[in-house]
């Protein structure tokens, strides 16, 4: 194992601390949600990210905390949502775009980076990046278990 699974093996077993220290820092009435990980609490954290933060603010670093968590709440809330999904990271695989990140890996869909998708809904300015993209995903995923089931039944 090198260093960056090393640390990403470490920052995983955090997540729920860290959502948990994130959530104590925040009004939550503000938010007007309840942060259950579904995706009706998604498109509500939306909102909350865009009335709090910009583009610039991924920079700074003052905001990286609370960043880092509500990256982990949507990488949680993905987790919960996408059949056979969990965390990863790309450690050794320098030219990967997402080199070094922590990702959810889905069975059939690839991997999505949560702050990727924190740096498209400041870019969008809009409050359904997410959902948008877990609908994706899982029409996508069930398109492939449809064939991988269609397959397997084809061969007994």
């Amino acid at each position: 194992m090198n260093q960056k699974e090393e640390t990403f093996e470490i920052w995983k077993k955090n997540t729920f601390t860290r959502i948990d220290n994130w959530k104590k820092t925040v009004d939550v009435s503000d938010m007007k949600i309840k942060l259950d990980y579904s995706i009706k609490s998604l498109s509500e954290l939306e909102k909350y990210i865009l009335s709090k933060y910009s583009e610039v603010d991924l920079k700074n670093q003052k905001n990286n905390l609370a960043l880092d968590a509500i990256a982990s709440y949507i990488g949680e809330s993905f987790i919960g949502i996408i059949p056979e999904s969990k965390w990863g990271i790309y450690a050794k695989d320098k030219t990967n775009v997402y080199y070094g990140l922590p990702c959810v890996f889905t069975k059939y869909s690839g991997s999505i980076s949560v702050h990727f998708q924190l740096r498209n809904i400041l870019r969008a300015r809009t409050n359904k990046v997410l959902e948008t993209h877990l609908n994706k995903v899982l029409k996508k995923d069930e398109k492939f278990r449809q064939l991988v089931n269609k397959n397997n039944a084809n061969n007994t």
